[in-house]
Protein backbone atom coordinates (compact mmCIF):
# COMPACT_ATOMS: atom_id res chain seq x y z
CA UNK A 1 0.00 0.00 0.00
CA UNK A 2 1.39 3.81 -0.41
CA UNK A 3 -0.17 5.88 1.09
CA UNK A 4 0.66 9.74 1.27
CA UNK A 5 -1.25 12.10 3.53
CA UNK A 6 -0.10 15.72 2.54
CA UNK A 7 -1.54 17.76 4.94
CA UNK A 8 1.26 19.09 6.73
CA UNK A 9 2.66 20.10 3.39
CA UNK A 10 2.40 23.74 1.96
CA UNK A 11 -1.14 23.88 -0.43
CA UNK A 12 0.95 25.88 -2.88
CA UNK A 13 2.88 22.64 -4.02
CA UNK A 14 0.39 20.02 -3.08
CA UNK A 15 -3.26 18.69 -2.52
CA UNK A 16 -4.25 18.71 1.40
CA UNK A 17 -6.06 15.10 0.15
CA UNK A 18 -5.02 11.86 0.96
CA UNK A 19 -4.16 9.56 -1.72
CA UNK A 20 -3.74 5.67 -1.28
CA UNK A 21 -2.83 3.11 -3.53
CA UNK A 22 -3.40 -0.48 -3.08
CA UNK A 23 -2.27 -3.76 -5.12
CA UNK A 24 -4.29 -6.56 -4.57
CA UNK A 25 -4.54 -10.14 -6.86
CA UNK A 26 -7.70 -10.89 -8.89
CA UNK A 27 -8.50 -14.89 -9.46
CA UNK A 28 -8.06 -15.27 -13.51
CA UNK A 29 -11.03 -17.83 -14.97
CA UNK A 30 -9.18 -18.36 -18.07
CA UNK A 31 -6.16 -19.79 -15.65
CA UNK A 32 -6.71 -22.14 -13.11
CA UNK A 33 -4.37 -21.15 -10.46
CA UNK A 34 -3.04 -17.88 -11.77
CA UNK A 35 -4.57 -14.43 -10.65
CA UNK A 36 -4.09 -10.70 -12.39
CA UNK A 37 -2.27 -7.81 -10.25
CA UNK A 38 -4.59 -4.53 -10.07
CA UNK A 39 -3.81 -1.59 -8.53
CA UNK A 40 -6.96 0.55 -6.50
CA UNK A 41 -6.60 4.16 -6.53
CA UNK A 42 -8.46 5.72 -3.50
CA UNK A 43 -8.92 9.61 -3.52
CA UNK A 44 -11.39 12.35 -1.93
CA UNK A 45 -13.68 9.35 -1.08
CA UNK A 46 -13.61 8.26 -5.16
CA UNK A 47 -11.96 5.21 -6.37
CA UNK A 48 -10.60 3.24 -9.90
CA UNK A 49 -8.59 0.85 -10.60
CA UNK A 50 -5.85 -0.23 -13.08
CA UNK A 51 -4.54 -3.45 -14.52
CA UNK A 52 -1.11 -3.96 -13.81
CA UNK A 53 -0.90 -6.41 -16.76
CA UNK A 54 0.82 -9.04 -14.72
CA UNK A 55 -0.06 -12.27 -14.00
CA UNK A 56 1.35 -14.29 -11.04
CA UNK A 57 0.70 -17.42 -8.93
CA UNK A 58 -1.25 -16.57 -5.12
CA UNK A 59 2.49 -17.47 -3.64
CA UNK A 60 4.68 -15.64 -5.64
CA UNK A 61 2.69 -11.79 -4.26
CA UNK A 62 3.84 -10.45 -0.98
CA UNK A 63 0.57 -8.73 0.36
CA UNK A 64 2.31 -7.42 3.17
CA UNK A 65 5.34 -5.88 1.15
CA UNK A 66 3.52 -5.46 -1.78
CA UNK A 67 5.63 -7.01 -4.09
CA UNK A 68 6.87 -9.54 -5.77
CA UNK A 69 8.78 -12.26 -3.52
CA UNK A 70 11.35 -13.03 -6.34
CA UNK A 71 10.68 -10.71 -9.16
CA UNK A 72 12.86 -7.57 -9.59
CA UNK A 73 11.48 -7.19 -12.94
CA UNK A 74 8.20 -6.60 -11.80
CA UNK A 75 8.62 -4.96 -8.46
CA UNK A 76 10.80 -2.47 -10.55
CA UNK A 77 7.59 -2.08 -13.03
CA UNK A 78 4.92 -1.75 -9.95
CA UNK A 79 7.37 1.18 -8.95
CA UNK A 80 7.47 2.82 -12.16
CA UNK A 81 3.25 2.73 -12.04
CA UNK A 82 3.21 4.04 -8.70
CA UNK A 83 5.51 7.26 -9.85
CA UNK A 84 3.36 7.51 -12.39
CA UNK A 85 0.13 7.94 -10.16
CA UNK A 86 2.10 10.40 -7.72
CA UNK A 87 3.03 12.51 -11.10
CA UNK A 88 -0.72 12.50 -12.12
CA UNK A 89 -1.85 13.65 -8.79
CA UNK A 90 0.86 16.39 -8.66
CA UNK A 91 -0.20 17.63 -12.42
CA UNK A 92 -3.34 17.66 -11.59
CA UNK A 93 -2.86 19.64 -8.48
CA UNK A 94 -1.32 22.15 -10.63
CA UNK A 95 -4.16 22.48 -12.60
CA UNK A 96 -6.05 24.02 -9.61
CA UNK A 97 -9.59 22.55 -10.48
CA UNK A 98 -11.03 19.73 -8.79
CA UNK A 99 -10.43 15.85 -9.64
CA UNK A 100 -11.06 12.27 -8.60
CA UNK A 101 -9.39 9.15 -8.69
CA UNK A 102 -10.57 8.52 -12.16
CA UNK A 103 -9.27 11.81 -13.70
CA UNK A 104 -5.67 9.96 -12.12
CA UNK A 105 -5.83 6.95 -13.70
CA UNK A 106 -6.69 8.38 -17.37
CA UNK A 107 -3.62 10.62 -16.91
CA UNK A 108 -1.47 7.11 -15.77
CA UNK A 109 -2.94 4.82 -18.80
CA UNK A 110 -3.41 7.76 -21.37
CA UNK A 111 -6.02 8.20 -23.88
CA UNK A 112 -7.59 5.36 -25.10
CA UNK A 113 -6.07 4.45 -28.62
CA UNK A 114 -9.07 3.75 -31.16
CA UNK A 115 -8.75 0.24 -32.83
CA UNK A 116 -6.85 0.19 -36.05
CA UNK A 117 -10.05 -0.89 -38.62
CA UNK A 118 -8.01 -3.75 -40.76
CA UNK A 119 -9.25 -2.43 -43.99
CA UNK A 120 -8.23 1.22 -42.99
CA UNK A 121 -4.66 -0.57 -42.44
CA UNK A 122 -4.74 -2.14 -45.67
CA UNK A 123 -5.87 0.99 -47.64
CA UNK A 124 -2.94 2.91 -45.47
CA UNK A 125 -0.18 0.48 -46.28
CA UNK A 126 -0.84 0.47 -49.92
CA UNK A 127 -1.00 3.95 -49.88
CA UNK A 128 2.90 4.19 -48.46
CA UNK A 129 3.86 1.75 -50.64
CA UNK A 130 2.82 3.64 -53.61
CA UNK A 131 3.86 7.29 -52.34
CA UNK A 132 7.33 5.12 -51.81
CA UNK A 133 7.45 4.32 -55.22
CA UNK A 134 9.29 0.91 -54.75
CA UNK A 135 6.32 -1.46 -54.90
CA UNK A 136 5.07 -1.91 -59.12
CA UNK A 137 2.03 -1.08 -59.83
CA UNK A 138 0.98 -4.61 -60.86
CA UNK A 139 1.72 -5.56 -57.19
CA UNK A 140 -0.41 -2.32 -55.87
CA UNK A 141 -3.40 -3.67 -57.52
CA UNK A 142 -3.19 -7.22 -56.11
CA UNK A 143 -2.81 -6.04 -52.77
CA UNK A 144 -6.51 -4.02 -53.59
CA UNK A 145 -8.14 -7.32 -54.87
CA UNK A 146 -6.99 -8.78 -51.92
CA UNK A 147 -8.08 -5.54 -50.04
CA UNK A 148 -11.59 -6.34 -51.88
CA UNK A 149 -12.00 -9.62 -50.84
CA UNK A 150 -11.69 -9.20 -47.20
CA UNK A 151 -14.32 -6.60 -47.50
CA UNK A 152 -16.98 -8.82 -49.08
CA UNK A 153 -15.88 -11.23 -46.20
CA UNK A 154 -15.86 -8.95 -43.31
CA UNK A 155 -19.37 -7.22 -44.62
CA UNK A 156 -21.02 -11.24 -45.23
CA UNK A 157 -20.01 -11.82 -41.42
CA UNK A 158 -21.42 -8.57 -40.50
CA UNK A 159 -17.82 -7.36 -38.93
CA UNK A 160 -16.54 -4.76 -41.80
CA UNK A 161 -15.19 -2.66 -39.41
CA UNK A 162 -13.18 -5.35 -37.17
CA UNK A 163 -10.22 -3.63 -36.27
CA UNK A 164 -6.89 -5.32 -37.07
CA UNK A 165 -6.15 -6.88 -33.41
CA UNK A 166 -10.01 -8.59 -33.80
CA UNK A 167 -8.46 -10.65 -36.90
CA UNK A 168 -7.97 -14.33 -34.80
CA UNK A 169 -6.92 -17.70 -36.38
CA UNK A 170 -10.67 -19.01 -36.58
CA UNK A 171 -11.34 -15.85 -38.97
CA UNK A 172 -8.43 -16.29 -41.25
CA UNK A 173 -9.79 -20.49 -41.71
CA UNK A 174 -13.35 -19.06 -42.11
CA UNK A 175 -11.99 -16.38 -44.71
CA UNK A 176 -10.46 -19.40 -46.69
CA UNK A 177 -13.73 -20.91 -47.11
CA UNK A 178 -15.67 -17.73 -48.25
CA UNK A 179 -12.29 -17.19 -50.80
CA UNK A 180 -12.85 -21.05 -52.29
CA UNK A 181 -16.43 -19.70 -53.26
CA UNK A 182 -15.90 -16.54 -54.67
CA UNK A 183 -16.39 -16.91 -58.31
CA UNK A 184 -14.07 -14.24 -60.68
CA UNK A 185 -15.43 -14.04 -64.23
CA UNK A 186 -18.75 -14.50 -66.10
CA UNK A 187 -18.43 -18.25 -66.66
CA UNK A 188 -18.69 -19.12 -63.13
CA UNK A 189 -15.01 -19.78 -62.58
CA UNK A 190 -13.83 -20.14 -58.87
CA UNK A 191 -10.76 -18.83 -57.54
CA UNK A 192 -7.50 -21.45 -58.18
CA UNK A 193 -6.05 -22.68 -54.75
CA UNK A 194 -2.59 -20.96 -56.21
CA UNK A 195 -4.65 -17.79 -55.94
CA UNK A 196 -6.34 -17.89 -52.92
CA UNK A 197 -2.52 -18.54 -51.19
CA UNK A 198 -1.45 -15.15 -52.56
CA UNK A 199 -4.34 -13.73 -50.90
CA UNK A 200 -3.40 -15.34 -47.69
CA UNK A 201 0.72 -14.77 -48.00
CA UNK A 202 -0.85 -10.71 -48.81
CA UNK A 203 -2.75 -10.45 -46.36
CA UNK A 204 -0.51 -12.21 -43.71
CA UNK A 205 2.28 -9.50 -45.19
CA UNK A 206 -0.06 -6.62 -43.71
CA UNK A 207 -0.07 -8.00 -40.52
CA UNK A 208 4.19 -8.47 -40.24
CA UNK A 209 3.79 -5.00 -41.61
CA UNK A 210 1.65 -4.03 -38.68
CA UNK A 211 3.55 -5.50 -36.06
CA UNK A 212 7.02 -3.27 -37.48
CA UNK A 213 5.07 -0.70 -36.28
CA UNK A 214 3.85 -2.21 -32.85
CA UNK A 215 0.33 -2.26 -33.86
CA UNK A 216 -0.41 -5.52 -33.43
CA UNK A 217 1.79 -8.07 -30.92
CA UNK A 218 1.36 -11.66 -32.97
CA UNK A 219 0.38 -12.80 -36.13
CA UNK A 220 -2.47 -14.34 -36.15
CA UNK A 221 -1.00 -16.50 -39.72
CA UNK A 222 1.64 -18.23 -36.96
CA UNK A 223 -0.37 -21.30 -36.77
CA UNK A 224 -1.87 -21.46 -40.29
CA UNK A 225 -0.30 -23.55 -42.78
CA UNK A 226 -0.51 -22.93 -46.37
CA UNK A 227 -0.37 -25.42 -48.88
CA UNK A 228 0.40 -25.32 -52.31
CA UNK A 229 0.25 -27.56 -55.09
CA UNK A 230 3.03 -28.78 -57.02
CA UNK A 231 3.32 -26.22 -60.15
CA UNK A 232 1.91 -27.17 -63.71
CA UNK A 233 4.53 -25.04 -65.85
CA UNK A 234 3.44 -26.00 -69.31
CA UNK A 235 5.58 -25.04 -72.23
CA UNK A 236 6.37 -26.41 -75.96
CA UNK A 237 8.66 -28.64 -77.03
CA UNK A 238 11.06 -27.64 -79.97
CA UNK A 239 8.51 -28.89 -82.72
CA UNK A 240 5.82 -27.11 -81.18
CA UNK A 241 7.65 -23.62 -81.67
CA UNK A 242 8.43 -24.20 -85.14
CA UNK A 243 5.02 -25.41 -86.24
CA UNK A 244 3.62 -22.05 -84.01
CA UNK A 245 6.47 -20.26 -86.59
CA UNK A 246 5.25 -21.99 -90.15
CA UNK A 247 1.37 -22.20 -89.40
CA UNK A 248 -0.03 -20.31 -92.03
CA UNK A 249 -2.21 -17.43 -90.14
CA UNK A 250 -4.10 -16.47 -93.72
CA UNK A 251 -2.66 -12.92 -93.73
CA UNK A 252 -4.41 -11.99 -90.53
CA UNK A 253 -2.57 -9.14 -88.99
CA UNK A 254 -4.03 -9.24 -85.62
CA UNK A 255 -2.67 -12.84 -85.17
CA UNK A 256 0.56 -12.15 -87.00
CA UNK A 257 1.46 -9.39 -84.09
CA UNK A 258 0.18 -12.17 -81.43
CA UNK A 259 2.32 -14.53 -82.66
CA UNK A 260 5.57 -12.27 -82.78
CA UNK A 261 4.38 -11.42 -79.18
CA UNK A 262 4.33 -14.97 -77.76
CA UNK A 263 7.80 -15.60 -79.81
CA UNK A 264 9.68 -12.97 -78.37
CA UNK A 265 9.59 -14.21 -75.18
CA UNK A 266 9.38 -17.65 -76.13
CA UNK A 267 13.29 -15.69 -76.62
CA UNK A 268 13.68 -13.62 -73.87
CA UNK A 269 12.05 -14.84 -71.16
CA UNK A 270 10.69 -11.40 -70.59
CA UNK A 271 6.86 -11.40 -68.91
CA UNK A 272 4.28 -9.79 -70.82
CA UNK A 273 4.21 -6.72 -68.89
CA UNK A 274 8.16 -6.37 -70.07
CA UNK A 275 7.40 -6.90 -72.97
CA UNK A 276 4.50 -4.50 -73.93
CA UNK A 277 7.05 -1.74 -71.97
CA UNK A 278 10.13 -2.40 -73.63
CA UNK A 279 11.22 0.05 -76.05
CA UNK A 280 14.22 0.55 -78.29
CA UNK A 281 16.15 2.67 -75.82
CA UNK A 282 16.15 -0.91 -73.69
CA UNK A 283 17.99 -2.44 -76.23
CA UNK A 284 21.72 -1.90 -75.90
CA UNK A 285 25.28 -3.28 -77.15
CA UNK A 286 26.94 -4.93 -74.74
CA UNK A 287 30.77 -6.63 -75.85
CA UNK A 288 29.68 -5.91 -79.20
CA UNK A 289 26.42 -7.88 -79.02
CA UNK A 290 22.66 -6.72 -78.21
CA UNK A 291 21.18 -6.70 -75.43
CA UNK A 292 18.26 -6.46 -73.73
CA UNK A 293 18.44 -4.25 -70.10
CA UNK A 294 15.28 -3.70 -68.46
CA UNK A 295 14.35 -2.96 -64.75
CA UNK A 296 11.36 -5.59 -64.22
CA UNK A 297 8.15 -4.63 -63.64
CA UNK A 298 7.08 -7.11 -60.88
CA UNK A 299 10.82 -7.56 -59.04
CA UNK A 300 12.15 -4.05 -59.91
CA UNK A 301 15.45 -6.52 -60.69
CA UNK A 302 17.94 -5.48 -63.64
CA UNK A 303 18.19 -7.59 -65.90
CA UNK A 304 20.35 -7.86 -69.42
CA UNK A 305 18.94 -11.01 -71.90
CA UNK A 306 21.19 -11.46 -74.75
CA UNK A 307 18.97 -11.10 -78.13
CA UNK A 308 19.33 -14.01 -79.92
CA UNK A 309 18.77 -14.25 -83.92
CA UNK A 310 15.09 -14.98 -83.83
CA UNK A 311 14.08 -12.19 -81.60
CA UNK A 312 16.26 -9.64 -83.65
CA UNK A 313 14.18 -10.81 -86.64
CA UNK A 314 11.23 -10.11 -84.87
CA UNK A 315 12.70 -6.84 -83.55
CA UNK A 316 13.40 -5.46 -87.51
CA UNK A 317 9.97 -6.54 -88.79
CA UNK A 318 8.23 -3.57 -86.71
CA UNK A 319 11.01 -1.34 -87.65
CA UNK A 320 8.91 0.78 -89.54
CA UNK A 321 5.51 0.06 -87.94
CA UNK A 322 3.45 3.16 -85.95
CA UNK A 323 4.58 1.70 -82.71
CA UNK A 324 8.35 2.02 -83.65
CA UNK A 325 8.62 5.60 -84.99
CA UNK A 326 5.78 7.21 -82.80
CA UNK A 327 6.36 5.85 -79.33
CA UNK A 328 9.72 3.66 -79.97
CA UNK A 329 7.90 0.70 -78.64
CA UNK A 330 9.98 -2.61 -79.87
CA UNK A 331 6.87 -4.37 -80.13
CA UNK A 332 3.38 -3.91 -81.00
CA UNK A 333 0.74 -2.99 -78.64
CA UNK A 334 -1.85 -5.50 -77.31
CA UNK A 335 -3.58 -5.92 -74.02
CA UNK A 336 -2.76 -9.69 -72.57
CA UNK A 337 -6.37 -10.72 -72.42
CA UNK A 338 -6.27 -10.26 -76.37
CA UNK A 339 -3.04 -12.14 -76.79
CA UNK A 340 -4.31 -14.85 -74.68
CA UNK A 341 -7.45 -15.24 -76.68
CA UNK A 342 -5.72 -14.97 -80.31
CA UNK A 343 -3.22 -17.54 -78.85
CA UNK A 344 -5.75 -20.31 -78.66
CA UNK A 345 -6.43 -19.59 -81.89
CA UNK A 346 -2.87 -20.20 -83.01
CA UNK A 347 -2.69 -23.39 -81.13
CA UNK A 348 -5.88 -24.87 -83.21
CA UNK A 349 -4.32 -23.80 -86.45
CA UNK A 350 -1.32 -25.36 -85.65
CA UNK A 351 -2.77 -28.23 -83.78
CA UNK A 352 -1.29 -27.90 -80.65
CA UNK A 353 -3.39 -29.44 -78.24
CA UNK A 354 -2.40 -27.19 -75.14
CA UNK A 355 -3.68 -24.80 -73.21
CA UNK A 356 -1.99 -21.91 -75.18
CA UNK A 357 -0.99 -18.52 -72.67
CA UNK A 358 1.73 -15.53 -73.17
CA UNK A 359 3.53 -17.35 -69.74
CA UNK A 360 4.09 -20.43 -71.37
CA UNK A 361 6.47 -18.38 -73.58
CA UNK A 362 8.54 -17.98 -70.25
CA UNK A 363 8.42 -21.28 -69.48
CA UNK A 364 9.64 -22.40 -72.90
CA UNK A 365 12.38 -20.04 -73.24
CA UNK A 366 13.69 -21.91 -69.56
CA UNK A 367 13.21 -25.41 -70.92
CA UNK A 368 13.18 -25.62 -74.48
CA UNK A 369 15.50 -22.74 -75.30
CA UNK A 370 17.69 -22.14 -72.45
CA UNK A 371 17.92 -25.59 -70.73
CA UNK A 372 18.02 -28.30 -73.45
CA UNK A 373 20.35 -26.20 -74.97
CA UNK A 374 22.88 -26.87 -71.90
CA UNK A 375 22.69 -23.39 -70.91
CA UNK A 376 24.09 -23.51 -67.13
CA UNK A 377 21.32 -23.03 -64.15
CA UNK A 378 22.55 -20.10 -63.34
CA UNK A 379 22.69 -18.31 -66.52
CA UNK A 380 18.94 -19.38 -67.15
CA UNK A 381 17.88 -18.17 -63.19
CA UNK A 382 19.59 -14.59 -64.81
CA UNK A 383 18.11 -14.79 -67.84
CA UNK A 384 14.32 -14.92 -66.54
CA UNK A 385 15.10 -12.69 -63.64
CA UNK A 386 14.31 -15.42 -60.69
CA UNK A 387 15.29 -14.24 -57.63
CA UNK A 388 15.96 -17.88 -56.42
CA UNK A 389 17.70 -20.62 -58.14
CA UNK A 390 15.43 -23.00 -56.55
CA UNK A 391 12.73 -21.50 -58.67
CA UNK A 392 14.87 -22.21 -61.87
CA UNK A 393 15.94 -25.84 -61.02
CA UNK A 394 11.82 -26.71 -61.30
CA UNK A 395 12.18 -26.16 -64.75
CA UNK A 396 15.26 -27.91 -65.28
CA UNK A 397 13.14 -31.43 -62.93
CA UNK A 398 10.42 -30.65 -66.06
CA UNK A 399 12.36 -30.76 -69.63
CA UNK A 400 11.37 -33.73 -71.75
CA UNK A 401 14.25 -33.61 -73.70
CA UNK A 402 16.58 -33.42 -70.62
CA UNK A 403 15.25 -36.57 -69.66
CA UNK A 404 15.47 -37.98 -73.28
CA UNK A 405 19.31 -36.72 -73.45
CA UNK A 406 19.75 -38.67 -70.18
CA UNK A 407 17.85 -42.19 -71.41
CA UNK A 408 20.31 -42.15 -74.72
CA UNK A 409 23.56 -41.89 -72.60
CA UNK A 410 22.37 -44.32 -70.16
CA UNK A 411 21.11 -46.83 -73.14
CA UNK A 412 24.88 -46.28 -75.20
CA UNK A 413 26.12 -46.99 -71.09
CA UNK A 414 24.08 -50.22 -70.49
Amino acid sequence: MLHLNQSNVSAETFSLKTLTVNFYLKPLKSSVGNHRLYIQILFNRTKSEISTGISCKKEDWNPKKAQFKKSSIHNHRLAVIKEKIIRAKHKLDDSNKPYNARDIKKLVIGPKETPKKILSYIDNYISQKEDSGHTAIASLKLYRKTGYYLEEFLVSIDKKNMSIKSFTLSLISSWDDFLKEVVWNDKGDKLGVTTINKHHTRLKTIFNYAINRDDLDRNPYNNFRLSFPPANREYLTREEVDRIKEVNLNENKTLDKVRDIFLFSCYTGLRFGDAMALKMEDITLINGEPHIRVDQIKTGERREIPLLNPAKEIVSKYEWSGERTVYQRVLPKLTNQRVNQYLKVIASLASINKRLSHHIARHTCATTILLDNDVPLEVVSHWLGLVSIQTTQIYAKISHSNLKKQCDILNKLI
